[in-house]
């Protein structure tokens, strides 16, 4: 293959991902067809097969992009917010109920591939590591995070994908039940904010006290870091 059909063939591959990304946030994986972005992109629907060796790894791959772009997107946040513990978690949990909002179908897939998956093992077995290294490196920031409000300094040191280390969190029993309080509350947020929990999606209190509630529950989430006593060695507080 010249130097041309190469980069064609990768150009066509990411388009169908990029598209794959798009479409199935739109629709979820009821309607999702990849058989129609083949079409679009002017290709035979067997490029599917050659490219990703079937449509659930087309699906799988698209799946871990977009869980690998929400992670950054909450570390981003984080970054870009003051140096200010109560601010950088408060970014951390925004960012992930604005995402899973934005993201749409890709929810029921990070969340119940089982389900919504008639091959999860492709999903499972490929992207396995990929996902399990993403899924610490966030975890481990959440710690962090927690850690800062608790003692009332941030860390000077970021967590990356290069020094995390999830050990050094997992010994600490109060911080593991207080982060998977902080998580596990964050995403039920964000399917209630985005309108999926459906005995609450026509309920017009529900609409008009949204963002008062989320607010009010993200305050709650910092006071439950914040008082929580993890056992860890306190900040000298300035003398008033």
């Amino acid at each position: 293959m010249d130097t041309n059909s190469s980069h064609n063939a990768k150009s066509i591959r990411e388009q169908f991902l990029e598209r794959t990304i798009n479409d199935f946030a739109r629709t979820g994986p009821g309607k999702f067809n990849p058989g129609k972005i083949a079409r679009d992109l002017g290709v035979s629907v067997a490029m599917i097969n050659h490219y990703f060796a079937s449509r659930y790894g087309l699906v799988s791959e698209a799946a871990y992009i977009v869980y690998s772009r929400y992670i950054d997107e909450m570390f981003d946040a984080v970054t870009r917010s003051p140096r200010v513990p109560e601010d950088r978690l408060r970014a951390w949990i925004r960012t992930q109920i604005a995402v899973s909002n934005r993201v749409g179908g890709w929810g029921v897939v990070l969340n119940y591939p089982t389900l919504s998956l008639k091959e999860p093992l492709v999903f499972e077995d490929k992207f396995r590591e990929l996902k399990l290294a993403k899924f610490e490196l966030n975890l481990a920031r959440l710690a962090q995070l927690i850690v800062d409000i608790n003692t009332g300094s941030v860390s000077p040191d970021e967590i990356t994908e290069e020094n995390v280390d999830p050990q050094k969190f997992l010994s600490n029993p109060k911080l593991i039940a207080v982060a998977a309080s902080i998580g596990m509350s964050t995403l039920g947020s964000a399917v209630w904010v985005s309108g999926s929990h459906s005995p609450s999606a026509d309920s017009e209190d529900s609409r008009k006290y949204a963002e008062f509630a989320i607010a009010s529950h993200v305050e709650f989430l910092i006071q439950l870091a914040k008082s929580t006593d993890l056992g860890l060695p306190q900040s000298p507080q300035p003398e008033k």
